[in-house]
């Protein structure tokens, strides 16, 4: 069921589902809780999840014009402050994964493992920058939906457009519907977020990296560099591409699983 947590400058949807420890879900770039829905439930019959749209995202409304990640990840510890969540269990899925490394650089003690989920805590290269850019001035010159349509397929791997069609379809229609202003405000945090790799390197707890061996945003060499410098365990998705929760939905379970309890 939806729940509603009004925020000076946001007002946060989000679920609480099952019981057990508690695992924070947060989703990436044009998604939603409905894009973690078929993972979240699965989760949620062995452990108690959280999922939220980020501001801007979803049916989260974003009352001001900007948000940087640091504000997400402030606006994702009210929330656990308002269900009075003293340790929770962060998982962050692409731009998910960034405001994961906010949270746990400024409010670490409140973490018992940490996951990135094809995320990384490198900052934007100047040629990412400045495709963000150009994705604004897409935004502003109302195409959004050019945006939506070929950035989502590719979140897939290429050999899983066909069996994931639908999926596609479905994902499509969420990027979609994110508001104008919540595109431009989380392209402009993304585009400014700082190098993170040093908290995920200073993090003394069970600390994983999510990486598909297909994925068509962070190469899997660098992803396991990464994964390499910083000490993160790294957990390989061999059929997968920027999806793992919905490509290879029950591997990602079982090590999510492993990680909450396991470690």
């Amino acid at each position: 069921m939806d729940q509603y947590l009004e925020l000076e400058n946001y007002r946060l949807r989000y679920r609480d589902l099952g019981k057990g420890n508690t695992v924070v879900l947060l989703h990436g770039y044009l998604e939603s809780i409905e894009t973690f829905e078929t993972f979240a439930n699965d989760l949620s019959r062995l452990a108690r999840v959280i999922t939220v749209d980020l501001p801007g995202h979803g049916d989260s409304e974003l009352k001001c014009d900007s948000c940087s990640i640091d504000q997400m990840a402030e606006a994702v510890n009210h929330l656990a402050e308002h269900l009075k969540l003293k340790k929770i269990n962060i998982i962050g899925h692409s731009m998910g994964g960034y405001v994961a490394l906010a949270f746990a650089d400024l409010f670490g003690e409140k973490l018992e493992s940490f996951c990135l989920f094809h995320s990384t805590p490198n900052p934007d290269t100047d040629e990412k920058r400045n495709n963000r850019k150009k994705e604004i001035e897409l935004v502003k010159s109302g195409k959004k939906e050019l945006i939506c349509k070929t950035s989502i397929p590719n979140t897939f791997s290429n050999n899983n457009l066909k069996k994931y069609a639908h999926e596609i379809e479905r994902i499509t229609k969420i990027a979609c519907n994110t508001p104008d202003k919540g595109i431009i405000a989380a392209l402009e945090a993304m585009m400014n977020r700082p190098d993170r790799n040093h908290v995920v390197k200073a993090l003394d707890m069970p600390k994983v990296s999510i990486m598909g061996k297909m994925d068509n945003f962070i190469p899997l060499q660098v992803a396991g560099q990464i994964a390499k410098e910083n000490n993160l365990t790294p957990f390989v998705l061999q059929t997968s591409g920027h999806m793992g929760f919905i490509e290879q939905r029950q591997e990602c379970l079982r090590e999510v699983f492993r990680i909450i309890y396991e470690c």
